[in-house]
Formats: structure tokens, C-alpha cells, sequence
């Protein structure tokens, strides 16, 4: 705990800026890098797609207005001895599908109608008529009682399903990388904090075996090795400055800071360890790995999409009914037409059934065979996933209770050598020990400590992989 205290006086001296730990740079990466606000964007526009695609059900409005002059010798009027036939006419409709197959469509028509000439039959010199209809249509089969539109929902609900789920795996990946990135910068701040250590016992073995030689006690040669031990920590110290610059430039990438603003003191614990099973949401269910999760969302898709095209191959019988209205208003305006839209003593209504059939030629054949072999080869790959998962979280787990007992052993062994190199240098400054078993003693305790810093920077990014498996519910 004392030499993470140093680490840390180091890193908020060199930063000067405001401390900030994991989940707050997770959160700053997520909220800040463009990367991760892409694929927040993405899933949302994937969501959103998933609505906009349901277009069967919205409701449609049509309107128009036109303006007939007719003088064709083969008109619509001129049997009756019409030179020329002059027409407004308005039509609207308004038209909906439902969730349970049925197609409704209320339609209106108004014209006023005039004819230039000798009419033979004087009430259609001048006239206006209206219609106001009712159609509907109920498929039988194929979406009777809405099955078919149910097999819509079910594809574009997984479909978007595993669209959303593509780029939440890919968000995860972003933060692991993102979190390798921030125990790299805590590793290289210890290790900048341990090199900085090693030289400072590295200058009192030489400054002792300078006193040594002064006092004719001691060899030149054991000078010249404390004095190259000096130089190798000042090489050691250089390198690590070099590479926590480099880890620092990476996590500025991530906080998307420009070299203008203010870098934050990165306050990681790298001693702090944390339960893998507890980087995963709390759910009750398999646990699998975020991919294996994404191939069975995928596979759902397939699934989906397969009982729809085999649905819409299928035989129909469609029932279809009508009911208009009729007015005729000899010498009257358009505006008249449509103030007798709902008489009813002129009606027209027809009902009917169509049967719908297509033949089993190879082209119906192939097409159900592909998408059939493409759900199978969809959930093949999905079991496969989901095992090579399961087994790949069982070696997770195996990993880091091995890496926990080398972390401990390491720890133990950091404590002896430290506790030799320490007796070594009290000996030799009472002159009981000779320079090689001190510069010895001091690269064995320096070595011990930056492995036992490599270690738990390992461990910490062993967790972060965590973050790549769920819970697969049940």
C-alpha cells in the first residue's frame, strides 16, 4: 500500500488535473469517444428501423382533384350526341390494414359532369354524381386471424434483435480495449514508480562502494559494477518514461483529449482484484460469451425468416367484400354530389373468394430449401458458439485462479528479495558483504517487483474480459 501511495503521488504531480478512476473513464469513453457514440447511434437507428419497417399497418390517404375536356368522336358521351364533354371530378380514399389480416378502404367520389350538344337524353346535358364505398379483404390461410403478420413481427423483432445485439458486442469489445488501455498506463506508472525506486538504491550501493574504494577497502571493479548497475536503473527509468508517454497518448486517443487540455490522475488500484462472475449482469440463466449470444440472436432471425417465406408460399383463399353508394343529381354541382353520398337506395355490393395457388416448380423448391438450410447452418453455428463459450468461461476462470496463486507467490518472493537486498546493502555498508551479492541481491528485488506489477496488470485485464459474456436466460 506504501509504494501505491508513491505511484499514485507521482501520477497526480505529473498530471495536476482531476482524479479519475475506472467506472469514470468507462463512462467518459462512452460519452466522449466517437467510436462508442457510433455504435450507441447505430443501435438506436437499428431500433428505430425496426418500426420504420412495419409499414403493412400504417394507414394511407389519397386525394386527387382532375379536370376532363373530352371532344373525341369516341367518348364516353358522344353516342348521346355529345361534341364535347367537360368534367371535374374528386376522389379520396383512405385505406388500413390490421393486425389481423383484414384490408379495409373507404373510397369517395364526387364529378360534375357537362356535355355540349344535341343530347338525346336531356339529364345528361348537365349532371353530378357520388359514390362512398366500403372494401374489405380477409386472407384465409396465409394471415387468417393475423398468423402471417405475427410471422412479420417475430422476423423483424429478431432481425433488429440481432442488429442491436451486433453493435452492443461491438461496444463491449470497445470498452475491454479501452480498459486494457488504462491498466497499461497504471502498469507503466509502478513501473516508472519501481524503477525510480531501484535507481535510488542503486545510487546509495554506489555512493557506499565509492566510500569503500576512498577508504582502500574496496576494488575499483566493484566501482565500476555499481556504477554500471546506476547506469542500467537511469536506462530502465528513460525506457519507462518512454513507455507510460506512449500509454498516456492511448488513453488521450480513447478520451478523445487534444494535447491542449488537461490530462486526469488516473487513480487505479492495480492491487485491487474483482470476482469475474461479478463483471456480468446479474441474471438467472447459462452463462455464455456476448458472441455466442449474438450467433443464437442471428439464428432466431434465420429461424423467423424462415417460417415467413415458407408462409407466404403457401395456398391462399382470400374473401373479399364491397358496398357503394350511388348518387345521380341531373343539372346539380359537385357540391350537391356529395351532399347525397350516403343515400342508399342505388347501392352496389359484390362479394367474393379468391384461391390463390403457386405451383411447386424448382424455383419454390430452392427457395424454401435455402432459407431452411440457412437456419439449420444458422443454429448450427449458434450451438457451436454457445459450447465453445461455455468452454472458453471455464478456461477464463481456470486462468485466473492460476494467475492469483503466481500473483501470490510472486508477492511472497517480491518480500524476500527485497528483505535480501535490504540485509545485503546493511551488511555491505558495515563491510560484511562484497559488491557483487548487493548489485545481485538489488537486480533480483527489482526484477521480483516489476514481474509481480506485470502480473496483476494481467489480472486486471483478465477481469475486463468478463465484460464480454452474459447470461443467457432461460
Amino acid at each position: 500500500m506504501k509504494k501505491m501511495g508513491v505511484g499514485l503521488i507521482i501520477l497526480s504531480v505529473s498530471c495536476g488535473a482531476w482524479a479519475m478512476d475506472l467506472p469514470e473513464y468507462l463512462n467518459n469513453v462512452l460519452s466522449k469517444n466517437k467510436t462508442a457514440q457510433s455504435y450507441e447511434a447505430s443501435g438506436e437507428a437499428a431500433k428505430d428501423r425496426r418500426v420504420g419497417n412495419d409499414l403493412e399497418l400504417v394507414p394511407v390517404f389519397t386525394a386527387g382533384v382532375s379536370y376532363l375536356n373530352d371532344k373525341s368522336p369516341l367518348g364516353q358521351f358522344a353516342q348521346l350526341g355529345a361534341s364535347q364533354t367537360e368534367a371535374e371530378n374528386f376522389q379520396a380514399s383512405l385505406s388500413k390494414k390490421f393486425s389481423t389480416g383484414t384490408d379495409i378502404s373507404l373510397n369517395a367520389t364526387a364529378a360534375e359532369v357537362e356535355n355540349a350538344g344535341d343530347i338525346f337524353l336531356p339529364e345528361f346535358s348537365r349532371f353530378s354524381y357520388g359514390t362512398l364505398g366500403v372494401t374489405l379483404s380477409q386472407s384465409l390461410w396465409k394471415d387468417a386471424f393475423g398468423s402471417g403478420t405475427r410471422l412479420r413481427w417475430q422476423r423483424l423483432d429478431a432481425s433488429s434483435e440481432a442488429e442491436v445485439g451486433q453493435f452492443d458486442l461491438q461496444k463491449k469489445m470497445l470498452l475491454v480495449q479501452a480498459e486494457s488501455t488504462y491498466w497499461d498506463y497504471i502498469y507503466h506508472t509502478e513501473n516508472l514508480r519501481s524503477s525510480l525506486e531501484s535507481l535510488t538504491r542503486a545510487k546509495k550501493i554506489e555512493s557506499w562502494t565509492r566510500r569503500r574504494v576512498g577508504d582502500g577497502i574496496g576494488e575499483r571493479a566493484d566501482l565500476y559494477s555499481s556504477q554500471a548497475l546506476v547506469a542500467t536503473r537511469q536506462l530502465q527509468v528513460v525506457s519507462a518514461e518512454d513507455e507510460l508517454a506512449a500509454a498516456k497518448r492511448k488513453l488521450r486517443d480513447f478520451l478523445e483529449l487534444t494535447d491542449a487540455e488537461p490530462f486526469p490522475a488516473i487513480t487505479g488500484n492495480i492491487s485491487l482484484t474483482r470476482n469475474l462472475t461479478g463483471m456480468i449482469e446479474k441474471k438467472q440463466g447459462r452463462i455464455v460469451s456476448a458472441e455466442a449470444y449474438l450467433a443464437s440472436l442471428q439464428s432466431k432471425a434465420m429461424s423467423a425468416a424462415s417460417a415467413e417465406t415458407a408462409n407466404g408460399y403457401r395456398p391462399d383463399v382470400v374473401l373479399t367484400g364491397s358496398y357503394a353508394t350511388n348518387s345521380f343529381q341531373p343539372g346539380e354541382t359537385l357540391s350537391t354530389a356529395t351532399t347525397h353520398w350516403a343515400d342508399t337506395d342505388r347501392p352496389t355490393w359484390k362479394v367474393g373468394v379468391n384461391f390463390v395457388y403457386l405451383f411447386d416448380t424448382n424455383v419454390k423448391a430452392s427457395s424454401l430449401s435455402a432459407v431452411r438450410k440457412d437456419a439449420q447452418a444458422a443454429k448450427l453455428i449458434s450451438e457451436r458458439k454457445i459450447l465453445e463459450s461455455e468452454s472458453a468461461w471455464i478456461e477464463l476462470n481456470r486462468r485466473y485462479s492460476e494467475l492469483s496463486k503466481r500473483i501470490e507467490t510472486a508477492s511472497q518472493v517480491v518480500q524476500l528479495q527485497m528483505a535480501a537486498a535490504k540485509s545485503q546493502a546493511e551488511l555491505f555498508n558495515k563491510g560484511r558483504s562484497i559488491t557483487a551479492n548487493v548489485i545481485n541481491a538489488e537486480e533480483d528485488a527489482a526484477s521480483a517487483d516489476i514481474n509481480l506489477i506485470r502480473l496483476k496488470s494481467e489480472q486486471r485485464k483478465m477481469e475486463a474480459q468478463g465484460r464480454l459474456f452474459i447470461v443467457l436466460e432461460e
